[in-house]
């Protein structure tokens, strides 16, 4: 008997427990935010930040063809305001849109240069941490030359919503080209605690305006288009210089952040003549203190294969292969170099060095943490030691070229 009414209870608590959602929200009560771009506002403190954000249009995504109004109506639409903080900006927006922001599937956010070079960035992300709306684990990139506010307004081909296709674009440069790497608001949030960072950055090509309307993406080429370009050093939360082209590859390459990209080497007497396809790639980093200053060491070892030949070369002959590596390791530690002499130029830490010499020797960290950006960073020896190998030269061991 005892045990019955135990088990009556105990049902009865748990129909009280198990009651149903009682906090939930319906979908045609929300408007979701697939992108939030963040730029610099006035001079005046009430409107320190201009806060866009681009909400899905449910309707246009979800419509099925031929049912009309697909290519009437714009698949995402923007709203924009000024305030003191982002988070009381985000509330003003509220009141020009049908129902409540709903933020877990940002899928991107862009952040102006002029904010990221007047200001900084290293107030933007406290409210995200403490929102639990929010997660973390969306890329976060610089807009080059341009507004966060006019990138989030241009339609784009391929992809019906526009932040789908930046990310597409993020994702594919990095497994294709390897020059960019994918940087996401945790890992942005981890850097900008130490001294320096680096953010990937992006572009408008074309006419900004053209591109806010949806003829841009009812041309075979586009009047207005979004593009992955250059990599942001910054240091203490501000936008310092741009990398590009062989400087940010070898970031990339430093970072341990490269999959996949292509090399070209000399061959005979053309230049740029052979291209190697990149398919693995591991760097480690280790520290030595020697006389009580840290040294530190990088390994790249690199792996690929013969993609494109345009000289007369027996890739049959394993002399001509070995040449070809020993070239792929010039030209990769080369690369490296421009990398680490313009972080020291800017005397910023992106590669996070200092993380590497605290795990060394935690008391010596200690005593020079405070200098490292400014006086030892900038002079600390780096020795760099690359191996390359050449894996496969494809269906073909002889050009056509004779």
């Amino acid at each position: 008997m005892k045990h019955r009414t135990f088990i009556i209870l105990f049902m009865l608590l748990s129909t009280v427990l198990l009651s149903g959602c009682w906090d939930r929200d319906e979908l045609q009560d929300l408007d979701l935010v697939s992108a939030i771009g963040i730029d610099e506002g006035g001079d005046d403190v009430e409107n320190r930040y201009r806060v866009t954000v681009q909400i899905i249009n449910e309707g246009q995504i979800a419509g099925a063809p031929g049912q009309g109004g697909k290519a009437e109506l714009a698949p995402v639409t923007t709203y924009s305001d000024t305030g003191s903080t982002v988070a009381e900006t985000l509330r003003k927006i509220t009141l020009k849109t049908s129902n409540e922001l709903f933020f877990p599937h940002v899928q991107l956010m862009v952040i102006g240069e002029e904010l990221a070079r007047n200001k900084g960035i290293q107030d933007l992300f406290d409210w995200i941490e403490r929102d639990s709306k929010f997660r973390t684990l969306f890329p976060i990139l610089i807009v080059r030359d341009n507004t966060a506010m006019n990138v989030l307004q241009i339609t784009t081909p391929l992809e019906t919503v526009p932040s789908a296709k930046i990310v597409g674009s993020l994702e594919t440069t990095k497994k294709i080209w390897g020059e960019y790497a994918s940087t996401r608001a945790d890992k942005v949030i981890q850097q900008l605690g130490g001294e320096g960072a680096n953010l990937t950055g992006i572009r408008i090509t074309g006419d900004p305006k053209k591109g806010n309307s949806l003829t841009n993406v009812q041309q075979i080429y586009p009047k207005a288009d979004i593009e992955i370009k250059g990599l942001a050093i910054f240091k203490k939360g501000k936008l310092i210089k741009w990398l590009d082209g062989d400087s940010a590859r070898g970031a990339t390459w430093i970072n341990n952040e490269l999959t996949k990209t292509i090399i070209n080497l000399d061959c005979e007497k053309k230049k740029k003549g052979i291209a190697v396809e990149m398919m693995r790639s591991k760097t480690k980093i280790k520290v030595e203190i020697r006389n009580k200053k840290p040294v530190i060491y990088i390994k790249v070892r690199s792996e690929g294969h013969i993609s494109e030949v345009h000289c007369p070369i027996d890739l049959g002959n394993h002399e001509t292969i070995q040449k070809l590596e020993k070239q792929m390791e010039k030209e990769i530690n080369e690369e490296i170099m421009i990398a680490l002499e313009a972080a020291k130029e800017q005397k910023s830490d992106i590669f996070r060095f200092g993380e590497y010499v605290n795990r060394e020797d935690s008391k010596l960290w200690k005593k020079i943490k405070k200098r490292w950006d400014d006086e030892i960073f900038p002079e600390t020896e780096v020795n760099v030691n690359v191996q390359a190998f050449i894996r496969r030269s494809g269906l073909r061991t002889k050009p056509y070229l004779k």
